[in-house]
């Protein structure tokens, strides 16, 4: 979900910065890809941010006019974590249909979200966008209970989805949405509609706020 983010990001003139706070570095890795691959943007910028001092700094001296600043952690609770949600504009958690990716996600949402709050002493909206779907998912009887859950949490679900695509696999191997000679249109216009959808989901709660 964050290559695809940093991806419209990017098409659109922005400066990114990826702050890659997860021990498995994988943002690390697809910016390494890409610039092999020769598919790298120049206004695109990694941050290898192993402590939680290194993901405050980065976030404060990356954040500007016409930047988008991405910070990617484990979803599990860590140190990592909490400083990513002490940093953050915004949180934006993917789902899965799947018990455990719901569990984790309302977990952020409920618990630690709420830690970040008390301890920054500021709101902290969040968005949820659902990821890998396929039509079953979309039609099973038995992911109802699912979600429902995910519905009843009150966090806000993007109204676009990202769905089990090719294309999606595909930034995995030194590719954005935008470089291959034919790009996936639909991955690209669902993606856009995601990436639209957290603006509207901050301005909303920015105004909200205020």
């Amino acid at each position: 979900m964050l290559r695809t983010l940093a991806s419209v990001a990017l098409h659109r003139g922005y400066s990114v910065t990826l702050i890659d706070g997860d021990r498995r570095q994988n943002m690390h890795r697809w910016f390494q890809m890409l610039g092999d691959a020769g598919n790298r943007p120049d206004r695109l910028h990694l941050v290898s941010a192993m402590t939680p001092q290194e993901i405050l700094d980065a976030s404060a001296s990356h954040n500007g006019e016409r930047s988008v600043v991405l910070i990617d952690t484990e979803g599990t609770t860590n140190d990592n974590l909490m400083a990513g949600l002490f940093a953050a504009d915004i949180v934006v958690v993917p789902i899965y249909f799947a018990l455990d990716d719901v569990t984790a996600a309302i977990q952020i949402t409920d618990h630690y979200i709420p830690l970040a709050v008390e301890s920054r002493g500021r709101p902290l909206p969040a968005v949820f966008v659902l990821t890998k779907q396929t039509i079953i998912d979309g039609r099973a009887r038995a992911l109802s209970e699912l979600r429902t859950i995910i519905q009843a949490n009150g966090t806000p679900i993007a109204e676009h989805v990202l769905n089990n695509r090719v294309a999606y696999r595909d930034l995995q191997t030194g590719q954005t949405l935008y470089s291959p000679a034919e790009p996936d249109a639909k991955a690209i216009g669902e993606s856009e509609g995601v990436f639209d959808d957290v603006l509207q989901a901050f301005i909303e709660a920015t105004r909200n706020a205020a």
